[in-house]
């Protein structure tokens, strides 16, 4: 006696084997912590890939607003000036907190404004959201950016104390406890207002 084929069959064994290929294949729908938590781990490479490829640049733009005097040459000039006083190895100053400040800055950003975005949307409602969606954009990437900069804050204190003052110390870990012991936890918040509208 032959059986029945299952309730879900569509009684072609090739049209079930494909289906069920297709059903192993369709991936399940992240939500939640797994969800966001891609959007800030994209975000925290991407962000400390760019900002941390440009340290050279950012080295080379700070001294020659520091000391326009003796960098005075222009972005190329400035490169030379720095590799012939201080060689190849000083465009590469603050690089530690820069990586490190944009990995924590990109992930708070990116992995942020999708959560708040999806916050505003269960306040208002998806009609609500859907119709106000611009508003809906700018709250959720300024409040995403806030917090960003929070975490970005201290990291970027300590980078632009490593490039404008390199004997300051060696890296991020020395330059950071020698701020906090020396000057306190404040001193890493006091640029926090350009920061934010700078972000």
């Amino acid at each position: 006696m032959a059986t029945a084929p299952p309730p879900t069959s569509t009684g072609s064994p090739k049209l079930d084997s494909i289906k069920q290929v297709a059903q192993a294949n369709t991936p399940e729908k992240l939500s939640g912590l797994s969800l966001y938590s891609r959007f800030a781990f994209a975000g925290a490479v991407c962000c400390a890939v760019t900002h941390g490829g440009l340290t050279p640049v950012d080295v080379v733009k700070t001294r020659i607003q520091l000391d326009p005097v003796t960098y005075n040459n222009g972005m190329i000039g400035g490169f030379r000036k720095v590799i012939a006083n201080e060689g190849a190895g000083a465009l590469l100053t603050g690089v530690g907190p820069t990586f490190a400040g944009y990995f924590l800055q990109g992930a708070f950003k990116f992995g942020g404004y999708e959560f708040f975005k999806q916050q505003c949307i269960n306040q208002l409602g998806y009609e609500t959201a859907s119709n106000n969606r611009t508003a809906v954009y700018l709250a959720s990437a300024g409040a995403a950016e806030f917090f960003a900069d929070i975490a970005l804050c201290p990291l970027e204190a300590t980078r632009i104390r490593l490039v404008s003052e390199p004997t300051f110390a060696n890296g991020l870990v020395s330059g950071f406890t020698k701020i906090a012991s020396q000057e306190g936890v404040g001193a890493f918040y006091s640029g926090f207002g350009p920061i934010l509208f700078k972000q």
